[in-house]
């Protein structure tokens, strides 16, 4: 009995050991895709993203988007809000930013640009590096600022922040 309790106990220190070192370092804190119609990306339809409390450090802010081959334009324009929301002396306190982000979806060539996948594009785009303390939180807002009301051709609209 004593000889089986030793080796179960043996196997399950080799598993963690072998599962730690073969663990990524993915310096991703927060990836996440928010869907929009392939039919047409309202103005108004505002996507948002509540990113949780972070560590302290140093962080990146990225722009996501899957394009599908049906998008009518070169690039396309978009504003994004970015709140971040700290405790300072038990006071919920926010600071806001604005950044206003050009996105190229077609290249000179006439084709996507970005990882493409079998029928649609993915393009990732920095938007930001900043500063965040020991448990600050982020709302992150993004809608489109192009001339048509409706856009057609982006399917999913994300957010990913980095951990530098």
């Amino acid at each position: 009995m004593k000889h089986k309790v030793s080796t179960l106990l043996y196997i399950i220190v080799l598993m963690i050991t072998i599962m730690s070192t073969t663990s990524c370092n993915d310096p991703r804190t927060y990836d996440q895709y928010r869907g929009v119609s392939l039919q047409g990306w309202l103005r108004n339809d505002t996507l948002t993203f509540d990113i949780p409390r972070q560590w302290e450090g140093n962080y990146q802010l990225d722009l996501c988007l899957r394009a599908a081959r049906t998008y009518p334009y070169r690039n396309i324009s978009m504003i994004i809000e970015r709140k971040v929301i700290y405790f300072k002396q038990r006071k919920k306190q926010e600071r806001t930013y604005n950044d206003t982000v050009n996105c190229e979806i077609v290249n000179d060539k006439g084709t996507l640009v970005g990882q493409k996948g079998i029928t649609s594009t993915e393009i990732r785009q920095p938007i930001t590096s900043f500063q965040l303390n020991r448990n600050d939180s982020l709302h992150v807002t993004i809608h489109h600022i192009m001339s048509r009301e409706s856009v057609p051709g982006i399917s999913d609209v994300g957010i990913r922040l980095l951990k530098k």
